[in-house]
């Protein structure tokens, strides 16, 4: 990690599911952003990759959904994966709110595009009730990139998945995180 930079912030398992659980799903908008949320989570799509993904960019693939991030930072492509029952789940949402599974996967009620305005305020002030400490849309990206380093030790991998030229910019996400410090020390 480069010298002066400081970690990333990420979420713990508690405060993760506290946040998710501010959402009642039994309304569409709340199951959404919860969606939205949960998405982020586990894929650590930028805020407009995530508004502006499209059901024609996810193809089914042995068991899970191969989606393709167009026009990411730098207007650059790559491939993501996201787990089945999280498509499914996308495909259900728009069965909810009239739609066909067509164009964007996260709209407003009536189909329309959101804005990642509503998304980044939404996060803040569910995110400060769920946990009561500031939350924020790059937080869910860290938190996704340092679990997957955490699960695979492969910096080359979250490189590409956070879609990072520099590797210097993906080192941030090799650092140790506290359950795992504690678990490689106790082991000493």
């Amino acid at each position: 990690m480069p010298r002066g930079q400081k970690l990333p912030e990420v979420l713990t398992p508690e405060e993760e599911t506290a946040l998710l659980d501010q959402f009642n799903k039994r309304y569409p908008t709340a199951w959404r952003n919860q969606l939205m949320i949960r998405t982020a989570l586990k894929t650590g799509m930028r805020i407009s990759e995530l508004i502006g993904l499209k059901f024609e960019d996810m193809t089914p693939v042995n068991g899970g959904i191969r989606a393709h991030v167009k026009g990411g930072k730098g207007d650059k492509d790559r491939v993501l994966w996201i787990q089945s029952d999280i498509a499914d789940e996308m495909h259900a949402l728009a069965e909810k709110f009239g739609r066909k599974p067509t164009g964007r996967v996260f709209t407003t009620v009536k189909g329309e595009n959101l804005d990642d305005s509503y998304l980044r305020r939404i996060i803040r002030v569910k995110g400060h009730k769920a946990i009561c400490r500031r939350v924020h849309f790059h937080l869910l990206r860290h938190t996704a990139l340092t679990r997957l380093y955490d699960a695979t030790k492969d910096i080359r991998l979250v490189q590409d998945v956070a879609g990072h030229d520099d590797p210097k910019t993906t080192a941030i996400y090799a650092h140790t995180s506290a359950a795992n410090l504690r678990e490689g020390m106790e082991n000493l």
